[in-house]
């Protein structure tokens, strides 16, 4: 009976963080632990813990209950304004590529990117709350951080959202582009998205989010009839050029049953320093000078020279019965080629104005043969013009995959992917297959394939 009344009013353990805890339950021959992973603690096991504690002091228990249901009443008014959420998670797999400058490569590395994660909120009233997330990278084989060293180089922001007027953001974040597109994309779902092999040319787009954008202000517009609008600037904080590495990105969806429509604008100034720069400590002439090269793809790292460069994404998926099927448009831009002269660390291409496009499409298609088990595919194309009477080069890419759900957090998977070049690339030179999150080809192909293990928490 006591048991009974302490479980309906000790404190929900939400209060504490959404954090891995042990379950605590009272058996008839004393106290037992059984693991609850991503869970946490719920009322009546901490009734079980006190009454346990209590059962050796009968003459204090009104005292003792009393106490509780004050504390209780008090912690349940905190547990309704806050709450912070622990997630992630920790994949691995045997990766093997044919061509890596001429050598074949065996590693361990992984389909998913490795991750942890907190986010939190407090309701503030009136439908108002403030949230934050912070989002570490690592990688599993080695336990280094990922995203050149950042602690939280995933996401690190901070703002206030509400149901009425929409979400504001300060921080480090994905693009308004990625969260109306990316979902259109192979390689940002199923093909691979943290090994980044999967891609259009390179992630020549961004959609794929190679490229984080840092120092961002981001609204988030309330879900009407489908609709969502996104808009973002990223300040470059250089003083005196108020528009020095700045980026202006905007987008919009919608969304009716299985029809997911969504399309985007980006406009970044001097791409070579702020959005491939993205690592926190490359992101200026003077930091990147003999340091590492930001754009060390052979598909567009010529074009390192170029004061902006602008993205324009349009695509749509639509469920039918078990499948889905996804198309993706791409048209990038480097312009003005040459403005920054020769940025320290790259191909060193010398450009004499112009600008470079990149006209690329993706069509997708993933079917869910049976709950647990699903197969995918997709073809990619695309035509860089070239520019300042260097001449064009295509690119063609096949993904294959498959996923098996072991349950809801843990599944398997092999993925394959296969990319060809023909044509003069960005440097002036023979175009050669170069995936996102490799080192190019020797040749004008390039083969790959992952097998792994994806556990959530």
């Amino acid at each position: 009976m006591i048991g009974s009344v302490l479980s309906r009013t000790v404190w929900n353990a939400n209060y504490f963080g959404h954090m891995n805890f042990w379950h605590i339950a009272l058996e008839s021959n004393g106290i037992t632990k059984q693991s609850n992973i991503g869970g946490t603690f719920r009322p009546y096991q901490i009734g079980c813990l006190f009454f346990y504690k209590l059962k050796h002091n009968k003459m204090k228990i009104q005292k003792t209950t009393a106490a509780i249901l004050a504390i209780g009443a008090l912690s349940g008014a905190a547990h309704a304004q806050s709450s912070v959420t622990l997630y992630g998670i920790a994949d691995a797999g045997f990766l093997f590529n044919n061509n890596v400058k001429g050598s074949k490569l065996y590693g361990l590395s992984s389909a998913n990117s490795s991750r942890w994660g907190l986010q939190g909120a407090e309701d503030l009233g009136g439908g108002l709350k403030a949230i934050f997330t912070l989002e570490n990278g690592y990688t599993l084989g080695t336990g280094a951080l990922s995203q050149g060293g950042l602690e939280f180089g995933r996401k690190a922001f901070v703002g206030l959202t509400s149901s009425t007027y929409g979400t504001v953001t300060l921080g480090r974040q994905y693009s308004a582009s990625n969260d109306a597109t990316s979902s259109f994309a192979s390689g940002a779902d199923w093909a691979a998205s943290g090994l980044g092999y999967g891609t259009r040319a390179g992630d020549v787009d961004n959609v794929d989010t190679s490229n984080r954008i840092q120092n961002a202000i981001k609204y988030t517009s309330p879900n009407y009839r489908g609709v969502t609008v996104g808009i973002l600037y990223s300040l470059g904080g250089q003083a005196g050029q108020f528009s020095r590495n700045a980026v202006t990105d905007a987008a919009v969806s919608y969304v009716n049953g299985p029809l997911k429509l969504g399309a985007s604008y980006n406009f970044t100034k001097d791409p070579y320093y702020s959005t491939f720069g993205d690592q926190g400590n490359s992101s200026s002439p003077t930091s990147a000078a003999g340091g590492n090269n930001n754009m060390p793809s052979r598909i567009y790292g010529g074009y390192a020279s170029a004061g902006s460069q602008q993205i324009i994404t349009a695509g749509g998926s639509y469920v039918l019965g078990s499948a889905t099927i996804a198309l993706l448009y791409s048209n990038t831009q480097f312009q003005n080629l040459g403005a920054l002269g020769t940025p320290p660390g790259s191909f060193g291409t010398k450009y004499n104005g112009g600008t470079a496009t990149f006209n690329s499409g993706e069509l997708n298609v993933k079917y869910a043969l049976t709950p647990a088990l699903t197969v995918a595919g997709a073809y990619i194309y695309t035509h860089n013009s070239g520019a300042d009477g260097v001449g064009s080069a295509k690119y063609n890419q096949f993904n294959l995959g498959t996923i098996y759900s072991l349950s809801k957090r843990t599944s398997l998977y092999a993925t394959g992917f296969f990319e060809t070049a023909s044509g003069v690339d960005s440097t002036g030179k023979a175009a050669v297959a170069d995936f996102s999150g490799s080192s190019y080809s020797s040749n004008n192909h390039q083969l790959a394939a992952i097998v792994g293990i994806t556990h959530k928490f």
